[in-house]
């Protein structure tokens, strides 16, 4: 019997492309608020999950570690993501919020490109990366990056209200 050993399992950005392109649609055609919590859940089960019990275990450990303010340590473990998977976007997006928090705009910056180009769709990473341009003054860069989100999930909170407070600010102004 022989053994096969995946040195890089595909991540589920593109293992659950169908999946996530099923979901992403319902999203669009406005459910209820319930339903897209519930299709909302459903498309972070599949950023979450990278095709290795390690790194997912890795990157639930990060996220512990950040909760709990060890920051540390949760930069230790998202740098292991980032490094045994490096085309799970997921391990990106985590170590780029972990920047923001900390105030290293330029690596959460590269980061979030980083997710943006393993998954283009990643409402999540749209939205950070509306923060951190926002964060830098960026205001028109800023509110299409929360636009985009906002195509993709409409009902993505922490977008609805970065567009809402950056509307004013840049109507009338070429995005």
């Amino acid at each position: 019997m022989a053994l096969v050993f995946l040195a890089n399992p595909a991540p589920a950005d593109e293992a659950g492309s169908s999946a996530l392109d099923a979901l992403l649609s319902q999203l669009t055609q406005s459910p209820s608020e319930a339903e897209a919590e519930q299709i909302g859940e459903e498309i972070w089960a599949i950023f979450f999950d990278s095709g290795s019990p390690t790194v997912d275990l890795l990157l639930q450990r990060g996220i512990s570690a950040e909760k709990q303010g060890m920051t540390d340590l949760a930069s230790d473990f998202f740098g292991d993501v980032v490094e045994f998977a490096p085309q799970f976007a997921e391990g990106y997006n985590r170590r780029a919020g972990l920047e923001f928090k900390r105030g290293k705009y330029d690596a959460a910056l590269e980061d979030l490109n980083k997710a943006l180009e393993l998954q283009p769709r990643h409402f999540g990473a749209l939205t950070g990366l509306g923060l951190v341009l926002e964060r830098l003054g960026a205001e028109a860069a800023a509110y299409q990056a929360y636009s985009d989100a906002l195509a993709i999930n409409p009902f993505e909170q922490t977008a609805k209200a970065g567009a809402a407070r950056l509307a004013s600010a840049v109507k009338g102004r070429s995005l």
